[in-house]
């Protein structure tokens, strides 16, 4: 399972908070400094000290909100503190402590608040500035050794403190990258099972609404010839039902087709199994036809039966049983089930029918009913073949391997 990560809102302005904590602790820290040390080790008066040192702590803060501003300031008070400053000899110089960590400072938070190139542009701004002070202002006590020695500790703390950022700030762009790609994935996956539940759905509804939208179809159809005192009236009611059934059939088809996906899983769930089939086979009798059962499974074995397995000869045979309902009515039919190994052996065959209506449809051996009986034995390693017979009939036979319950 994933970690669960809070919303990137939350992360951000927990962030924002830590900048705020830090910018101004640090700010006030350097105003403390900068003050202090600029007046007492630098000769600089202390008003001008108090004004550097109150720039440089705006410039952190400030680095928060509006980083490229707070970036030029910065560099401005690294210059005008090393002009305004009086080497010792004995304190850094042309940049004093304070105002490297400052410096360093305003660069970590602009770059974080911003991008890597306004970090850089910045620390290429207080590099030609320390230069620029170390060349015009330089005068005795200050050596160039400790001046040298002191513009390398300054470019070296302040390029760490912007590559550091810099690569923090890419962190968290592959973070939030890596955040969206998961958003995404997770919405794929949800459409996905959307369109697997829908397919699901479009499979039950062919199977189970068509079956019974077949028996309506199938004793409208043939009630003038199974009621011999049936009125010509009473026999053009029963036609218009037969052909609103299928109509409604060819409606469901329709949808059907928009419901349904190429490539997806079917939830084999158990519901009706291979011991109700002599059920259905009872209906199919009622309803007109001269089906029969010819059950060569032991009752053991069928207790034993996967659900999955179970369901899928059922359904085999409950869209056969369909298929013969409405191409070939009254047609004499056999449902035979056996056990040959390890696999369940299913097939329905019917012979041609004796009368068949003049308004029933051809045979169509291309439609949804027959693709999913393909389907359904698929998914189980199964094969299933549709096809007519020598005698003009019709066969679905369909071989499911067979997987017991308990067994791996």
């Amino acid at each position: 399972m994933t970690a669960e990560h809070p919303p990137l809102r939350t992360r951000l302005d927990g962030m924002l908070v830590l900048l705020w904590g830090i910018g101004s602790t640090a700010a006030v820290a350097i105003l403390a400094l900068t003050s202090s040390l600029g007046s007492t080790l630098y000769g600089i008066p202390v008003v001008i000290a108090l004004g550097l040192g109150v720039a440089q702590a705006a410039s952190i803060v400030l680095a928060i909100v509006s980083p490229r501003l707070a970036v030029v300031i910065s560099v401005v008070t690294l210059v005008a503190a090393g002009f305004a400053s009086v080497p010792d000899g004995a304190s850094p110089w042309p940049v004093a402590v304070p105002t490297i960590v400052a410096s360093a400072l305003v660069l970590v938070i602009a770059t974080l608040r911003s991008d890597w190139r306004v970090g850089l542009v910045g620390w290429a701004g207080g590099a030609l500035g320390s230069i620029l002070v170390a060349l015009v202002a330089a005068r005795p006590p200050a050596t160039s050794g400790a001046i040298t020695a002191d513009l390398i500790v300054f470019w070296s703390i302040t390029a760490a403190a912007m590559l550091g950022a810099t690569l923090v700030v890419n962190w968290q762009d592959v973070r939030r990258q890596l955040l969206r790609e998961q958003q995404i994935s997770a919405s794929e996956l949800t459409r996905r099972e959307i369109a697997e539940e829908r397919t699901r759905i479009a499979r039950e509804l062919h199977d189970v609404v068509a079956h019974g939208m077949s028996a309506i179809q199938v004793q409208a159809s043939s009630a003038r010839y199974r009621i011999p005192s049936l009125s010509e009236e009473a026999a053009e009611e029963f036609d218009d039902l037969a052909a609103t059934a299928r109509a409604a059939m060819g409606e469901m088809r329709t949808l059907l087709g928009v419901l349904r996906s190429e490539d997806t899983v079917v939830e084999t769930a158990p519901q009706p199994g291979v011991g109700e089939i002599a059920g259905l086979v009872a209906r199919a009798s009622r309803a007109g036809g001269a089906v029969r059962l010819d059950d060569r499974v032991a009752a053991q074995d069928v207790a034993a039966l996967d659900p999955a397995v179970s369901l899928t000869v059922y359904r085999i045979v409950q869209e056969a049983l369909s298929n013969v309902a409405r191409h070939a009515t009254g047609a004499s039919t056999v449902v035979t089930l056996d056990r040959s190994g390890d696999a369940l052996d299913v097939s329905v065959r019917n012979e041609r029918a004796p009368g068949r209506p003049a308004s029933a449809p051809a045979p169509d051996t291309g439609g949804h009913g027959i693709r999913g009986m393909r389907e359904r034995a698929a998914l189980l390693g199964g094969s299933l073949e549709a096809e007519r017979t020598d005698d003009g009939g019709f066969v679905v036979h369909a071989r499911i391997p067979v997987v017991s319950r308990g067994t791996v």
